[in-house]
């Protein structure tokens, strides 16, 4: 009876140990089954913040997307890659250079993998339309590096990890709305060899 008893309770904990790691891998390390988009090294959900979203993407936004708005308002995009694909490192120092986007409100801003701001000296997290400076092109371009960089710099903290950046589009042009896989997003390049 004993040893019955023994089985079944090793069989619960085994259980319970094995669902838990599958939530945590569903939440954290797999990619969202929800319906995407990809627009270069960016990527948003086409459900995310909709009454179409699945239990695990409320979660993923529950747990990371702290004060999320909803897909009628907005559009998030994030990028964990740079364009050549290699995922974006703290350490490595990057250009991420574009032309506005249509949309009453734009910004991009850096999270560490923690999906909080990184903390930095100079207290510098995102930029947006109203305080980038357009070059004569029209165009403006964002340093992100763990070193000070000329311009327009947004600081990867001790550059220890990852981070991810997120461009928002607030109430984006109709055209953008409609097929966010028409949006212009800026490019992110890797500035020299990074390790």
């Amino acid at each position: 009876m004993i040893r019955k008893l023994a089985v079944t309770l090793g069989v619960v904990v085994v259980a319970v140990i094995l669902a838990l790691a599958s939530v945590w891998l569903t939440l954290f390390r797999a990619p969202s089954s929800a319906q995407g988009v990809t627009v270069g090294p960016w990527q948003t959900s086409l459900v995310t913040g909709s009454v179409d979203a699945d239990i695990y993407t409320r979660a993923r936004v529950a747990i990371g997307g702290l004060f999320a708005l909803n897909r009628s308002e907005t559009i998030y995009f994030s990028a964990l890659r740079d364009d050549d694909r290699k995922p974006l490192r703290a350490r490595c120092s990057y250009v991420v250079e574009g032309r506005p986007v249509a949309a009453r409100w734009w910004s991009i801003t850096a999270y560490a993998d923690d999906h909080f701001l990184i903390p930095n000296a100079a207290n510098r997290f995102s930029y947006n339309m109203g305080n980038l400076k357009l070059g004569p092109d029209g165009s403006f371009k964002v340093m992100v590096s763990p070193t000070e960089q000329p311009g327009h710099w947004l600081p990867t903290g001790d550059g220890s990890g990852g981070f991810n950046l997120l461009f928002r589009l607030y109430n984006p042009s109709p055209e953008v709305a409609a097929d966010p896989g028409t949006a212009q997003l800026p490019s992110i390049k890797p500035i020299g060899a990074c390790s």
